[in-house]
């Protein structure tokens, strides 16, 4: 074999050992790092996302007394139980600060809320009697009561005082107030809201 086939075997020696080198064991090496460093870049960003979360817990235990005083304080406005001895106070307090004669109060039995798991409504309904003024501040300190009420509907019809010769408004308010468990679910219910409504009747009382 003259020196040219010699080099010419040699030279296809090496490009031969050279792919199987390439394809039988640097490859599969080059695609083990790749794979590794695609799973350290998943791992990376799996340990962001966990400090990230790690970090909102740490806020929420930091700020948790301030959110259960904002809780327990928003259950007293929807509580778990009707509480109805409660709410007649308030209205009966709300009433003789604004003068007003409360007659009555009738509330209806809890009905569930339509698309709601653990709310139920109560209709109450009150009459009063007083001046416009006063009814006016009456229905004022309703939205202020401590219990989320919905002022429904209001009607009013002049009559004469029984204490003077002038009139007075004998007024009927439809209201709803709220009862919500713990555990109370709202699926696009409407919400809670507080009560909300100034009536313009065409007829005034004393004030």
């Amino acid at each position: 074999m003259n020196t040219r086939r010699q080099v010419i075997v040699a030279a296809v020696a090496a490009v031969v050992v050279t792919a199987l080198f390439f394809f039988v064991l640097l490859k599969p090496k080059l695609n083990e790092i790749s794979k590794i460093r695609s799973d350290v870049q998943t791992a990376r960003a799996e340990e962001d996302t966990l400090n990230t979360q790690l970090a909102h817990l740490r806020d929420v235990k930091k700020n948790a007394p301030e959110t259960m005083a904002k809780l327990a304080a928003l259950s007293q406005y929807v509580p778990a139980t009707p509480d109805l001895p409660g709410f007649i106070q308030q209205v009966q307090n709300a009433a003789t600060a604004s003068s007003v004669d409360l007659q009555s109060i009738a509330p209806s039995p809890p009905a569930d809320v339509n698309n709601a798991s653990g709310v139920q409504a109560i209709a109450v309904t009150l009459t009063a009697q007083a001046g416009f003024f006063r009814i006016e501040d009456f229905l004022a300190r309703l939205e202020n009561l401590q219990r989320a009420v919905e002022v429904r509907a209001i009607s009013l019809s002049p009559i004469p005082s029984p204490f003077s010769s002038e009139l007075v408004l004998s007024s009927t308010i439809s209201l709803t107030m709220f009862v919500a468990q713990p555990n109370a679910n709202a699926r696009g219910a409407a919400s809670v809201p507080a009560a909300s409504a100034s009536p313009s009747p065409s007829t005034t009382g004393s004030p």
